[in-house]
């Protein structure tokens, strides 16, 4: 970790305001094909929930394969276009996503205990943030896989990526 409670860090645009446009302004055609009319009605039904943890400086794409490691050793986290400042939740979310449809349930459920763990953060909204990042493939599949296999893997993982956001937030009413 790096101490950065010292850093202005004011230039850095807010997710509360990239959540705001997002979730207040549907597109007009949306992907169906991830399911993202229903992502959409239970972010709008939540929107704006309440933030239960203090704003952070966030990656904004923090994923494995912007991580560089040697010797066993994260070295460095590249690729900081998209950082802003907002929960920390929202790049939980992300990596979540990115790790089930790469290595599968069992190696989210890891990293994700692993987080909490080490994170003293309030994790009530992570479904909430996990729809979110589900919204992020819309579209995008075809030009992320490299084949017709992998496209088929990645939207089988997002689609149990999104059935337990809903499950767990279903659990809780």
């Amino acid at each position: 970790r790096a101490d950065i409670s010292n850093a202005d860090l004011s230039f850095l645009p807010s997710l509360q305001d990239r959540c705001a446009e997002k979730i207040g302004t549907r597109p007009a055609k949306l992907d169906e094909s991830i399911g993202e009319g229903r992502i959409r009605e239970a972010l709008e039904s939540v929107w704006p929930w309440t933030p239960w943890n203090e704003a952070a400086l966030m990656h904004g794409d923090f994923w494995p394969g912007n991580i560089l490691w040697k010797d066993g050793r994260v070295v460095a986290v590249i690729d900081w276009e998209d950082a802003e400042l907002g929960d920390p939740l929202a790049d939980l979310a992300i990596s979540r996503l990115e790790i089930l449809t790469a290595f599968g349930i069992d190696a989210m459920k890891i990293f994700t205990e692993r987080y909490e763990s080490m994170m003293s953060l309030d994790f009530t909204n992570l479904p909430i943030w996990d729809l979110y990042a589900a919204l992020r493939p819309a579209f995008r599949f075809a030009d992320w896989a490299e084949d017709d296999v992998a496209e088929r893997a990645m939207r089988e993982g997002h689609r149990l990526f999104v059935a337990q956001a809903f499950e767990t937030l279903s659990a809780r009413h």
